[in-house]
């Protein structure tokens, strides 16, 4: 092998490394832009849920009006509103793994609220657990099913109140560092993680913060009980007090 053929190797080698390096950086980011749709997805089935607390609880009315369709049109919006992206039911066909993943959480999001309906429409019952927190999670059950192997979805708290939302070593570690003083609010963070069996996924968390709605249940007298029975917790608007966990499989 003469030096010219060498140094032309070596370049050849180079050049298809620092390439790899480059598309895999490329899937890193798109992993990343998944995930934080898929969570901020989530945000806002929640936040519908949270602004009609009123009329969910309200026992003097029989038939809300609030089916599985008006929930994710008034859901959609909010998405759109806070990402401009749209988002349908009729995604979850599509060969578009963000546009499938979304279009599941919707349809998951309307199986939720469609077979809460016998609940949500009890006149004479006030209080029905049609909340922010059952709701996600019930939602979030029914979306790890459909989408199957390598996706996960969950809500997970410093202070958890179920023990589904305990978070994990990744969670926690996330956390720690949401917690910093200067940490941009409402920054997601993600990364690669590799099992045991080598199987690679993308973990991602989007922080959560405290909101007027949330002081009902979350708020002062810290230590009164909210109308779950629980014991509230004493929060503040604005403390970043849980995240939505994502996890999606990395091709």
């Amino acid at each position: 092998m003469t030096k010219k053929t060498m140094v032309i190797g070596l370049f050849l080698v180079f050049t298809i490394l620092t390439s790899g390096a480059q598309v895999f950086a490329v899937d890193e980011k798109e992993l990343e832009k998944q995930s934080d749709l898929i969570a901020k997805l989530l945000v806002s089935c929640r936040a519908i849920i949270a602004r009609n607390q009123d009329l969910f609880d309200d026992p003097e009315k029989g038939d809300k009006g609030f089916t599985g369709d008006v929930y994710i049109s008034k859901a959609r919006e909010h998405f759109k509103n806070s990402t401009g992206i749209e988002v349908s039911e009729s995604d979850i066909s599509s060969t578009d793994p963000v546009k499938k993943a979304l279009g599941t959480l919707l349809v998951s999001s309307k199986m939720v609220l469609d077979e809460s309906q016998n609940v949500l429409n009890i006149k004479g019952l006030g209080f029905k657990n049609v909340i922010p927190a059952v709701v996600g999670r019930r939602t979030s059950y029914i979306y790890n099913k459909m989408m199957g192997a390598g996706y996960y979805l969950k809500q997970t708290s410093i202070e958890y109140r179920n023990p589904a939302n305990r978070p994990d070593a990744f969670e926690s570690k996330i956390f720690t560092i949401f917690e910093e003083p200067g940490f941009p609010k409402g920054k997601g963070i993600g990364e690669v993680v590799t099992y045991s069996d080598g199987f690679k996924v993308y973990r991602y968390m989007l922080p959560l913060y405290i909101d007027q709605e949330c002081l009902q249940c979350h708020g002062d007298p810290k230590g009164e009980k909210d109308i779950t029975g629980r014991a509230k917790e004493g929060y503040k608007v604005g403390e970043m007090r849980g995240a939505i966990s994502v996890i999606v499989p990395v091709p």
